[in-house]
């Protein structure tokens, strides 16, 4: 509270303005969004000096780079823009409510901080490896009967499914219904080594595979492709959405969270186009 020699106060509690609060922190404290008002500034100044000078007179060169560089910087870190493209991807195989309950639950793993140093080390699982592993430990504790295949490959000391497996463990899952896979490092190789376990398993009804939404489109059609002449079906449980439908009227400013997710859409893309060209999917 700071008041004024006329005896006015003025009030400064950020809580009671939410919208006004919002912006500050996505337009004035976003380390993304610096770098854009930055960038522009700087941009204005160039243009201004090198058309005072003469240098700039009669060419469209230097305002076309400036408009270019403004609407990828925009493209790729506003979430006016990123939450559609996410929607693309995540959008493109919805869930399938009606799957019938099977006697396989397959989790693909979504990352581990190679800085873990045991199978203990649950604080190191990524936010995409955990949300899955909660999804599929809220199942098994529904469904007693279900067995879980966690895959993931090597990181540092420790293998992805070792950690998914003992934090199974810790929740009070029983070891025995629990299968590790540990040998992949990709999503095709999940599905080789899952199909490699699984035809030893007396497999009953749809598997329910378990994975982000954003790397739904890719697993879906990779596990199919493998598992195309074996008979066994799948059904999709999507987690860790990352686009938001709802966003702010100033939501065109950069932002880091936008930024990131773009990162993630782009890599889905890459490898959509990677496996569809070795004919993986």
């Amino acid at each position: 509270m700071l008041t004024g020699s006329c005896g006015l106060s003025f009030n400064l509690h950020l809580d009671r303005y939410p919208q006004l609060a919002s912006l500050i922190k996505h337009w004035l404290l976003d380390p993304i969004a610096l770098l854009f008002l930055g960038s522009v500034v700087v941009g204005l100044i160039l243009v201004r000096r090198l058309y005072r000078s003469g240098a700039g007179k009669g060419s469209l060169l230097i305002p076309c780079i400036s408009l270019a560089w403004i609407l990828m910087f925009v493209i790729c870190s506003s979430p006016s823009f990123v939450n559609p493209l996410l929607t693309t991807l995540e959008g493109r195989y919805p869930d399938s409510n009606d799957c019938e309950s099977g006697s396989h639950i397959v989790v693909l793993s979504g990352g581990v901080d190679s800085r873990a140093e045991s199978a203990e080390s649950f604080e190191r699982m990524s936010n995409a490896t955990h949300v899955r592993a909660v999804a599929a430990w809220r199942l098994a504790n529904a469904e007693p009967r279900i067995r879980l295949l966690v895959a993931g490959g090597q990181i540092g000391q420790v293998t992805e499914a070792e950690v998914v497996a003992n934090y199974w463990r810790a929740l009070g899952i029983d070891p025995n219904r629990i299968i590790e896979e540990a040998e992949s490092s990709n999503t095709r190789e999940n599905a080789l080594q899952a199909f490699a376990l699984l035809r030893d398993e007396n497999v009953t009804g749809p598997i329910r595979l378990i994975t982000s939404a954003l790397h739904m489109p890719r697993a879906i059609r990779s596990f199919r492709n493998v598992f195309t002449e074996s008979g066994i079906e799948f059904c999709r449980v999507s987690v860790d959405r990352q686009a938001l439908l709802r966003f702010s009227a100033w939501a065109w400013m950069p932002q880091s969270t936008a930024l990131i997710k773009f990162g993630k859409w782009l890599h889905e893309i890459v490898a959509l186009l990677i496996y569809r060209t070795r004919g993986w999917i």
